[in-house]
């Protein structure tokens, strides 16, 4: 593993995919791929486009809202920097593509499919992250 200043984060893994989407977070920015070819979106990151193959991409900052696809709520095994119960989320963001993330601070009860969510930058422990949190 490098250094974490020089890969510009401080996330606990690191590698060519992920880099930019956690130096994003650093600035405060939800970074996803956009093929240079096609032009469809992806997160998770990979190395290729799965619509046409291509190798080429570059970083595209959403905006941050969205709407709730589907949703769990985590009870168990406790997890560090989350308090249990929690929901975690499946949004779909304006931009189309979808992102899992956790909505943590949010009684489980106040999420619902269909919700409208934002971003929400945060840190846990010395990791910057996010969180989706009810519009």
């Amino acid at each position: 593993m490098t250094d974490a200043s020089a890969r510009g984060h401080n996330a606990p893994c690191s590698n060519r995919d992920f880099d930019f989407f956690y130096r994003g977070l650093e600035d405060e920015r939800l970074l996803v791929q956009r093929c240079a070819r096609c032009n469809q979106l992806r997160s998770l990151p990979s190395p290729g486009c799965e619509s046409c193959g291509s190798l080429d991409w570059e970083p595209l900052p959403l905006a941050g809202e969205g709407e709730v696809y589907s949703y769990v709520t985590h009870y168990h095994p406790p997890l560090p920097g989350f308090a249990a119960p929690h929901p975690m989320a499946l949004v779909t963001m304006d931009e189309g593509v979808r992102l899992l993330g956790a909505m943590d601070g949010t009684d489980p009860a106040d999420v619902a499919i269909g919700r409208r969510v934002r971003v929400e930058f945060v840190r846990r422990e010395n990791v910057a992250a996010f969180r989706f949190r009810n519009l």
